[in-house]
């Protein structure tokens, strides 16, 4: 493949990106990205995403197919050998910064091989053009396979039927998703990195791959 084709898929993918409705960004990270694997690695992700999915819509993620719209990215940072996942997702709860904190700290309890929560990076969306080109960084290395078709979910549908799930069933799941310690300091590590990023919002901060 050509440096032109490439560069016209990579555009085409984040002109995709930038149609759809999504409002955080996220970086999920291993222990030890450079020993985890692929394969060990995406099923620690397939599970936590049908995780996220059941505690936002219960019964309905298996019945009727509810799912979180997500796009998944696969990077190995500059060395290729640090794997780990950035998304873009739309929240489907108002509260922004609390879906940012239960997704960090539902990833850090998840297994001994995910990454604590001040090692992650998960706010809401400021810059979306920037998001769209950082998720796709590294076409031009990893070329379509960099996304994740298979743990992503490219259907905004869901978003019009969010408002039926905004009740106290599922307000109990997410006061269950995790323990209070938890999400302060969740809390703690969102603040942090809101500080850092309008630090260095010039260099995108979230460079941390």
């Amino acid at each position: 493949m050509t440096y032109e084709q490439r560069k016209q898929e990579r555009q085409a993918l984040i002109d995709h990106l930038l149609a759809q409705d999504w409002n955080v960004f996220g970086t999920l990270k291993f222990v030890n990205g450079r020993t985890i694997g692929r394969n060990s690695a995406n099923k620690l992700l397939r599970n936590y995403w049908n995780k996220i999915d059941r505690l936002m819509f219960g019964k309905a993620a298996e019945r009727q197919n509810m799912r979180v719209p997500r796009w998944c990215f696969a990077h190995e940072g500059g060395d290729t050998e640090n794997y780990h996942v950035h998304f873009a997702l739309q929240a489907p709860i108002p509260d922004v910064d609390h879906m940012c904190c239960t997704l960090n700290a539902v990833w850090a309890q998840h297994h001994n091989q995910t990454a604590p929560l001040f090692k992650n990076w998960i706010t809401p969306v400021i810059d979306r053009t920037a998001v769209a080109s950082y998720l796709t960084r590294e076409y031009w290395r990893l070329g379509s396979h960099t996304f994740l078709d298979a743990i992503s979910w490219d259907d905004q549908k869901a978003v019009n039927v969010f408002k039926e799930y905004h009740h106290l069933k599922q307000a109990n799941r997410l006061s269950r998703a995790a323990s209070p310690l938890w999400l302060r300091q969740a809390q703690q590590a969102l603040g942090d990195q809101k500080a850092a990023y309008e630090a260095n919002a010039d260099q995108f901060v979230m460079e941390r791959g």
